[in-house]
């Protein structure tokens, strides 16, 4: 009976520290599937060229709103979320004249379990040529023709259609065709590459078709991830539809 009783003590010491061990050491999501990317967007505005840096940030459970970035020179710049969806924030820095802003920016992000983590970006000192565009709208078939001059240095080029206000979704976009291809027909089918309805098109009203050159991360793969470039350089040119 005693050995029992030695046995039972043992046994329920050893279940006692187990459980213990497992309430100090709680498992900790470090959101390892968090990034942060920041790119050059070069453009044309009322003839001149302007620079602007573009942010992005992820990671599921990530909150837009309490994310940010910090520039190279000290200056906070908000992360939130727009029309990509949930997991996905972006924000944008100063519009400058120059491109002075090269450098390491921190992205200081926020997740819904209170978990705070900081990934880094650094962005290189590297720009390529902004594309002449010109679109021609055929109201009997259906189609928008897109024409732009080639940029050395490209990785790929995407095509959009969007609304003047350019924060809304597109309603079309290709985000990767490749650098030997300098036009494109725009479909008004609602087929591919619409992101949404052709319904929505107001007749009269004017709408954006825009061409960016871009240029992907050294050693990243040529893709149309927003996370993978280092610069786009965009022009646009307007239609009525």
């Amino acid at each position: 009976m005693k050995t029992f009783t030695k046995t039972f003590i043992w046994m329920l010491a050893v279940v006692v520290l187990a459980t213990g061990c497992k309430k100090d050491n709680p498992v900790v999501d470090t959101h390892d599937d968090a990034y942060g990317d920041v790119l050059l967007k070069k453009m044309l505005m009322m003839g001149q060229v302007k620079y602007v840096p573009i942010f992005f940030a992820g990671g599921e459970g990530i909150v837009g709103g309490e994310s940010k970035v910090v520039a190279p020179d000290g200056s906070e710049y908000p992360l939130n979320e727009f029309w990509a969806g949930p997991g996905i924030l972006m924000g944008k820095g100063e519009v400058r004249d120059v491109f002075d802003f090269a450098g390491e920016y921190v992205f200081k992000l926020k997740f819904e379990d209170g978990y705070e983590k900081e990934v880094t970006d650094y962005l290189e000192n590297v720009e390529i040529d902004i594309p002449m565009v010109t679109a021609v709208y055929d109201r009997q078939a259906q189609t928008i023709e897109v024409s732009w001059t080639p940029v050395p240095g490209a990785d790929l080029y995407c095509v959009k259609l969007t609304e003047l206000d350019m924060s809304k979704k597109p309603f079309f976009k290709i985000p990767q065709l490749p650098t030997n291809v300098t036009s494109y027909t725009i479909r008004i089918d609602g087929g591919t590459g619409w992101m949404r309805p052709t319904t929505e098109l107001v007749p009269g009203e004017e709408y954006y078709v825009v061409v960016a050159a871009k240029k992907v991360e050294q050693g990243a793969e040529v893709s149309g991830n927003s996370k993978d470039f280092q610069t786009s350089s965009c022009n646009k040119t307007t239609i009525v539809y």
